[in-house]
């Protein structure tokens, strides 16, 4: 691990203005300034929702928090791009009670474990990445450092770190480390997933970043459970796990795709392309651009190669899929897009799901983060065969509406609330919620039936996307997984269902 060059820059997470959102949007300021203001109004809903739901879960015990330590505060110079006259941005603070934004430091460090240290040596290493991003007034040593690899991640490398006792001061106990994948930045933009942790964490969605390094960051380590395949399974995690979606998705409204977003080099930011196109035509220009080292890959598996030899057909099916989509209405929301059990984590005090990992997330169809958390259900990464599908575990139909009827009722909360209407509170989406915002049986039902229709298209998608990441997985990565497989049954899967879909 080469050593810093000096103190740690600070990121700072991008805060709501009106000139901010202004700059990312081409709103006016007057028009931002609406915005800003409805981003305000989800901020206080849900902290509302989640003080609702902490009152009303059942504690078997307490649980010690460490105060998070405070950052220092940083004076930055003006935008460079200056739209309007700015306005005093501190009458947008919320309310006294939010949370204060705290800055993310980043030193210019590697955190180097491609060479498999062993358990001493990745100790030292840990012990000193931590003490670059925090910098405590006294170093923090090895021996104060235990690493414990965390199973499950298919793309990065993920440890739960331990500091003892008797650690440098302001140090937590506990912190999760998340060092990147080879090859895996081709794939996606870390510093679109970087903004989009920043929103996330300051709105309180998933964990607290504290340091970004040159291949990774140190995360808040939350005390919690990851869910596994059948968890996703049980019919009142599954209803929980859309209500999750639901308040993600809605946050389209109050973080609109950007016209133009110069310093977050993505498509989709800037041509307002839903992801999924986005990143299937990028990926899909990397397999032509990998094509005789992804041809040696899938050299050992006779269904990788079928594929690669029916590629002609994978080009047309792509082309069909795509006319379909383009025929269908399917809200553009903040999507997830990789809505996977492992992905979610229980919390032990107060059971509350969290969802985490956001490097797929973005500006996407409704239908598709839907249809892959459907696919999702099919995987069993700690199986022996791990890249594997089984097709017969995808969601019954009942268990899909059941999933997609929560979803609405949460919709249908989320939109009564943002008009403020104080007669409005939660009690799990009951039918007295129900009532409270007009919404009856049978449009439930109705909107159940479309949004299956809806979401039955992007099954296709799902297998498309993810079986093209694969094929470029496969030619970088150094996880063990067979990536080569794992595409072969995805794009095989995703041409069966467009020729389906063609003949019907």
């Amino acid at each position: 691990m080469p050593p810093s060059t000096g103190p740690s820059p600070l990121f700072e997470p991008l805060q709501a203005s009106p000139r901010l959102v202004a700059q990312m949007t081409g709103l006016t300021l007057q028009q931002s300034a609406l915005e800003v203001q409805q981003q305000h109004k989800l901020k206080r809903m849900l902290r509302r929702i989640r003080e609702a739901r902490r009152i009303r879960t059942p504690r078997s015990g307490r649980m010690h928090i460490h105060a998070k330590p405070s950052m220092p505060s940083l004076s930055l110079p003006p935008p460079k791009v200056v739209v309007g006259e700015a306005g005093n941005d501190e009458e947008w603070s919320d309310t006294a009670s939010d949370d204060t934004v705290r800055m993310v430091r980043k030193p210019d460090i590697i955190m180097d474990i491609s060479d498999a240290p062993n358990e001493a040596e990745l100790q030292r290493r840990v012990a000193r990445l931590i003490t670059s991003v925090f910098e405590p007034r006294t170093p923090l040593l090895d021996t104060h450092v235990g690493v414990h690899r965390l199973s499950g991640a298919m793309t990065n490398s993920v440890y739960m770190v331990t500091l003892s006792t008797n650690r440098p001061t302001p140090l937590l106990s506990k912190y999760l480390l998340r060092v990147y994948g080879t090859g895996v930045d081709e794939l996606l933009s870390r510093e679109k997933e970087l903004y989009w942790l920043a929103q996330l964490t300051h709105l309180g969605f998933g964990p607290q970043v504290f340091g970004i390094f040159g291949n990774g960051r140190l995360e808040e380590y939350l005390e919690s459970t990851t869910l596994g395949r059948g968890d996703i399974r049980d019919g009142s995690t599954s209803k929980h796990i859309a209500r999750r979606m639901s308040e993600l998705h809605a946050l389209v409204s109050y973080y609109r795709p950007a016209r133009s977003i110069g310093s977050i080099g993505s498509s989709a930011f800037e041509s307002g392309q839903p992801e999924l196109w986005a990143n299937v035509d990028s990926w899909m220009l990397l397999v032509r651009q990998k094509w005789e080292h992804i041809t040696r890959v899938c050299s050992k598996s006779p269904e990788c190669m079928r594929v690669l030899e029916s590629w002609p057909s994978v080009e047309r099916c792509v082309a069909r899929l795509r006319a379909h989509i383009s025929g269908i209405h399917s809200p553009i929301v903040f999507a997830h897009a990789d809505l996977q059990y492992g992905n979610i984590l229980r919390l032990k005090q107060t059971g509350e799901l969290v969802v985490v990992d956001f490097e797929y997330a973005g500006y996407n169809y409704r239908g598709f983060d839907i249809a892959n958390h459907f696919c999702e259900w099919m995987a069993d990464y700690h199986a022996s065969d791990p890249h594997l599908l089984d097709p017969a575990s995808y969601p019954t139909q009942d268990q899909r509406r059941g999933f997609l009827r929560t979803y609405i009722k949460s919709n249908a909360f989320l939109d009564a609330n943002m008009r403020a209407n104080p007669s409005v509170v939660e009690s799990e989406i009951d039918d007295g919620a129900l009532r409270a915002v007009s919404m009856s049986e049978e449009r439930v039902y109705n909107e159940v039936v479309e949004m299956e229709r809806e979401v039955a298209m992007f099954v296709p998608a799902s297998h498309l996307h993810w079986g093209v990441w694969g094929l470029v997985q496969a030619a970088s990565s150094e996880i063990e997984f067979d990536y080569a497989g794992y595409a072969a049954q995805r794009l095989s899967l995703f041409m069966q269902l467009v020729g389906e879909m063609s003949e019907s």
